[in-house]
């Protein structure tokens, strides 16, 4: 019996901001106003509901430490996967 596997699919990048906020033990309205977001847009963000800018990019780098290439290679495998 063989197993097929299945694709993997792209999660939002919100998944990892999710994680990185987490890992940060840092409060979610402390973390959205440090990337200079509300923290209406930062859940719409993490559900994959908002788009990764560049300057969005850069300040989740300036954050989290992750680079900015990271976080708009995230979002375009998302958006491709859609």
């Amino acid at each position: 019996m063989t197993l097929s596997k299945s694709p993997r699919q792209a999660t939002p990048p919100g998944t990892t901001i999710a994680e990185s906020i987490h890992f940060l033990n840092m409060p979610p309205a402390d973390f959205a106003r440090r990337i200079e977001v509300s923290e209406d847009f930062l859940e719409r963000l993490i559900a994959g509901g908002e788009l990764m800018t560049p300057d969005l990019a850069e300040r989740l780098e300036s954050v989290t430490g992750s680079p900015k290439a990271f976080w708009t290679m995230l979002e375009s495998k998302y958006r491709r996967s859609l």
